[in-house]
């Protein structure tokens, strides 16, 4: 006989079991969501691993010492494709150099106009004032990327992602105890790092040079034995008078025997008396000025304007983005016909003039240049080249040597012309290709893919239809079913 009681009782049971029932779900829920954060493996679905590290980024992540904070800047406009691509694959940096629960590298994303305390704390503390900023930070040190590093452009459109290249070179700058150190030789009028002089100092060069975490000294040859054991590069910024030959016996051991790194900026008008040192690496600097009559060579206060740049990759940048730069006087520098053939010497042509131009030999005695076919050099006129000698041994290895870059023209990384977008990336590349930094990667490009789809009007049509049709046939048939419940 059933009772009240027996209701009240499997009433109870079915209350007990469906709170049982919660209870289990929940607990699995959680246990999931445990294990999944503990053990777990991310897979890049896209197309050629777009989002994913290399493992030599991988490997240099594993061996920071100390914390990496990358800050991003931002405003509700940003650009979501650029911020998509910076966004997806910051995450893997975070995830790569977690140890032991702790994030080596953080991210912090910081929108300037909403956040003001904290726009203001960047301000006094890192000096990031600007939107759309990426700066990475560690310790003292900090190294700014910009946005056009991140992507390869070719004519006018985007071609590749190099953000991996970008941030892991920022990492290993700012958290590599060593930094490069470059000397600026002194006792000849040449140009000094400390001159806040507009025209003839190179101030801005020397704080755009310690933001990028070089070391700046000046030396003297004239007093010193010998080029210092910690140079990882050696500047000459036009000098006014003559090398002695006794600093140039310094200079050959350094370049030749020490494997040393020297940057050459040799004004027009000026006997250097570097031609014995220069024939050694094949370059010959020609004691002749360079004039251009072209209407698109010369800016309107008188600088040459340069847009011929050779494939290498000092001057890569400036092509793919089709940046100019601006050089005042300068004089012919190009590989010496007349020297020896040498295997072990690669000598490269970077910067030249426009086709109108020519390198006046008599400028000293004409009074209105003009070209003379049978003395001046018709153009374009090489200003700039690079020469690499490798050094081998008896099992034909052949390993980095000696490496010189010499410019015509001293006056492009001036106060009032370093901040010529073109003049600074040139003659920061070419640092970098100086020194071989460490840092310097190799890491793969990401294509960036665009996809067009057409589609005709009919193709429309039937596209409309299939959308609509696949919620409204569910709705029907939910309908259905619920009409046949309630009878």
């Amino acid at each position: 006989m059933v009772t009240l009681d027996n209701f009240r009782l499997a009433k109870r049971f079915r209350k007990t079991n469906r709170l049982f029932q919660i209870a289990l779900s929940l607990s699995l829920v959680l246990a999931i969501n445990y294990i999944g954060a503990r053990y777990y493996a991310r897979i890049d679905l896209t197309r050629d691993q777009q989002f994913s590290l290399s493992p030599e980024t991988v490997a240099y992540l594993k061996k920071i010492e100390t914390p990496v904070d990358i800050i991003v800047t931002y405003t509700p406009e940003a650009n979501s494709v650029f911020f998509n691509f910076v966004e997806n694959l910051l995450k893997e940096y975070t995830i790569q150099s977690r140890r032991h629960g702790e994030d080596m590298v953080r991210i912090e994303y910081v929108n300037i106009y909403q956040q003001r305390r904290r726009a203001r704390e960047l301000v006094v503390r890192y000096g990031i004032q600007e939107e759309n900023q990426i700066v990475v930070i560690s310790g003292d040190r900090q190294v700014e990327i910009d946005r056009t590093d991140l992507f390869e452009v070719k004519d006018n459109e985007i071609t590749a992602f190099t953000g991996e290249t970008a941030f892991t070179t920022a990492i290993l700058e700012v958290s590599n105890p060593e930094q490069p150190k470059i000397y600026f030789l002194s006792g000849h009028g040449e140009r000094l790092i400390n001159d806040v002089d507009p025209i003839h100092g190179l101030s801005e060069l020397t704080q755009f040079l310690q933001e990028k975490n070089f070391v700046l000294g000046t030396i003297d040859l004239q007093r010193e034995p010998s080029v210092p054991e910690d140079a990882d590069l050696l500047v000459i910024a036009g000098p006014k008078a003559g090398i002695a030959p006794i600093e140039q016996e310094k200079l050959r051991v350094y370049l030749n025997e020490q494997n040393g790194r020297l940057i050459l900026l040799l004004d027009p008008f000026i006997k250097h008396e570097l031609d014995d040192l220069l024939f050694d690496w094949g370059i010959l600097v020609d004691d002749m000025v360079i004039y251009d009559t072209g209407p698109d060579s010369v800016s309107a206060g008188g600088d040459l304007v340069i847009r011929r740049f050779a494939e290498h990759p000092v001057s890569q940048f400036l092509i793919d983005y089709q940046l100019t730069s601006l050089f005042g006087p300068a004089r012919p520098v190009r590989p010496d016909p007349g020297a020896p053939l040498d295997e072990r010497l690669n000598i490269t042509p970077l910067v030249g003039t426009s086709d109108t131009s020519w390198a006046e030999r008599r400028y000293r005695t004409e009074t209105l240049p003009a070209y003379t076919e049978d003395s001046d050099l018709p153009g374009p006129i090489t200003i700039a080249t690079l020469a690499e000698r490798r050094v081998g041994d008896a099992l034909g290895i052949f390993i980095p040597g000696g490496r010189i870059a010499v410019f015509g023209n001293s006056d492009f990384i001036s106060n009032n012309r370093i901040n010529a977008f073109g003049n600074r990336i040139l003659f920061l590349n070419t640092i970098k290709w100086s020194v071989d930094e460490k840092t310097q990667l190799n890491l793969p490009s990401k294509q960036v893919r665009t996809y067009k789809l057409v589609l005709s009007e009919a193709d429309l049509r039937n596209l409309l239809l299939y959308f609509l049709s696949v919620p409204l046939g569910m709705a029907i048939l939910g309908f259905v079913v619920f009409a046949i419940r309630r009878r």
